[in-house]
């Protein structure tokens, strides 16, 4: 576990030393620096493993809500990568009060091929899930990935005499795999 704390203190540290640089420049237009902050919700669809395995699946059909907030940098409005971290709470249906604790870290990838006020987005997410210790299995490390897609709403306006897509909503769905379990999340967030 050890290996995988530095490999992702060293991502962030080279991203914080890119979106650095790319603030700095931030008046050229081929990269910005960008903040992105989600919120969703991610309904259990099924078990891929079984207790004992590389950690524990997530039982009882339980759903999750989740808030990320991920910093990057976005490539000539088209393209987008950063580092987010997550934080998830599955619980049961109509039982809020006996849920667990989740921790995500992962790099956010995704494209926006066009440049309408309107635009479809595609993206992932790659990065690993810590299930904190109130679960029954206590503490278990296992890999985070999704895939989504979605719409993109741009918001126009005018920076030092140019038009620019600075700011947009977003509404994706996805798939996501985590704690052997099977999640469909839907998710709005605000790219600025």
């Amino acid at each position: 576990m050890n290996k995988s704390i530095r490999f992702v203190s060293l991502l962030f540290l080279i991203l914080a030393a890119t979106t650095a640089n790319a603030q700095y420049r931030q008046d050229r237009s081929e990269f910005e620096y960008m903040f992105k902050a989600e919120a969703g919700y991610m309904p259990f669809v099924a078990n891929l493993g079984s207790e004992g395995e590389n950690g524990y699946y997530i039982s009882d059909q339980r759903h999750m809500v989740n808030v990320n907030v991920i910093n990057g940098v976005n490539f000539r409005q088209d393209f987008f990568v950063g580092l987010g971290l997550g934080y998830g709470y599955a619980a049961k249906p109509g039982n809020f009060s006996e849920g667990w604790h989740t921790a995500m870290g992962f790099v956010d990838v995704d494209y926006r091929p066009l440049r309408e006020e309107f635009a479809p987005m595609v993206g992932a997410k790659l990065g690993a899930s810590y299930m904190m210790a109130d679960t029954p299995y206590e503490n278990t490390l296992t890999p985070y990935l999704e895939l989504s897609t979605g719409i993109n709403w741009f918001f126009r306006f005018g920076y030092r005499n140019m038009e620019r897509n600075y700011l947009s909503l977003y509404l994706e769905l996805a798939v996501a795999y985590t704690q052997q379990t099977v999640f469909i999340p839907v998710r709005m967030g605000f790219r600025f």
